[in-house]
């Protein structure tokens, strides 16, 4: 299929009508991809519009079309015949992932077990390297998810001496849909012996001032350290075996120089890097599954938070910091449609989920 095959019968935008600061017409997301997928690839063929991105983007527009096909609904009572088109089943689609989103959060809580303490763990990417990501989306991936879990797993045992398992799901957007690579790990605060084979509960060191009952994981400064120098170490292999393509803003690291001053810097540099305690005693890890769930499926932004969009430009909420009191700064901002569009593709991806250790990874499959 050819991303586009189904925009011919999308009707134009209405006229322009505005009210206030925003134009009244509101188009979806889906809506929106119908209208521009075309145009996008035309445009990004020989660069972001990958093989992976042009089948996303063909299937999401050809959704609920009669391209695809349908199946008729008769009423019971009236014998009124209804026809109703099949979806395309992509993850990314914005219009019909809910059911998977269900059956992920279903088959990922029958791995939680009961009377556990399950930590959200997050692992952050420096900018540049983000950067890297948009022409090397596998190989930053595979560095992404490789560098958090050797580094949970080394960290986990050395300070708690049990073996580990983690669920892991990639997050590659901040809310103005720029780069933002990260990982979001659920980790469970126990684990089998590595001395005996028996259970044991992660714990706190003594310290003074310190409730000893208190939830703990393991040091975030040692973590955060480690995550670091296995990520570099990673990236360094992968350029010096040729499997970086610097282009564009990044361009300048392919000399030698410009390279170990890039190196230099992040390594000199605290990472982001932080370890979220179940946040009350109630808290399960069921919780932290069903805030992943909505990573994994229908793309980076929902209508709801979309303003005003046509075909011209797409104004939408962005989260733009916090306040004293801890709540978020949400504000208004507007990107041309064509832009809007190729910030959605920068998120498609072969694969956002990992299991590691002793979590089985049969229930996941289909998010592969």
């Amino acid at each position: 299929m050819v991303a586009g095959q189904a925009t011919s019968d999308v009707h134009a935008a209405a006229g322009e009508r505005r009210t206030g600061r925003f134009r009244q017409e509101k188009l979806t997301v889906h809506q929106l991809l119908r209208r521009g997928a075309e145009r996008y690839v035309n445009e990004h063929r020989d660069g972001a519009a990958t093989m992976t991105v042009q089948s996303v983007l063909a299937k999401t527009t050809l959704c609920r079309t009669s391209a695809l096909g349908g199946r008729w609904y008769q009423c019971d009572d009236c014998d009124r015949l209804t026809k109703r088109h099949n979806s395309c089943g992509d993850r990314h689609c914005p219009q019909c992932s809910g059911g998977k989103r269900q059956t992920f959060s279903d088959r990922a809580s029958k791995l939680i077990l009961d009377g556990v303490d399950y930590y959200q763990v997050v692992f952050t990417l420096p900018d540049v390297i983000s950067t890297m990501a948009l022409a090397n989306r596998e190989e930053i991936a595979e560095l992404l998810f490789h560098s958090a879990w050797k580094a949970l797993k080394k960290t986990v045992e050395t300070e708690q001496q049990y073996e580990l398992a983690a669920l892991m799901v990639l997050h590659t957007w901040n809310q103005k849909l720029d780069a933002h690579w990260h990982v979001h790990a659920l980790v469970p605060g126990a684990g089998p012996s590595l001395v005996d084979g028996s259970w044991t509960e992660s714990k706190a060191p003594a310290a003074a001032g310190y409730d000893d009952d208190r939830k703990y994981l393991v040091d975030a400064i040692n973590l955060r350290r480690s995550f670091r120098k296995i990520a570099v170490a990673h990236l360094q292999r992968l350029r010096k075996n040729g499997k970086l393509q610097l282009d564009g803003s990044v361009e300048y690291l392919r000399c030698d120089e410009a390279w170990d001053t890039m190196i230099d810097q992040i390594e000199s540099k605290e990472w982001v890097s932080y370890i979220e305690p179940p946040p009350t005693e109630s808290s399960s890890g069921e919780h932290v599954v069903r805030y992943l769930t909505r990573y994994l499926t229908g793309g980076p932004i929902s209508d709801h938070r979309i303003i005003a969009a046509d075909d011209q430009e797409v104004t939408f909420w962005a989260r733009e910091g916090y306040t004293t009191g801890g709540e978020s700064i949400q504000v208004p901002l507007t990107l041309s449609t064509a832009e809007f569009i190729c910030r959605w593709c920068l998120h498609i991806q072969p694969n956002q989920l990992r299991t590691a250790g002793t979590i089985s990874v049969a229930g996941f499959r289909w998010m592969g």
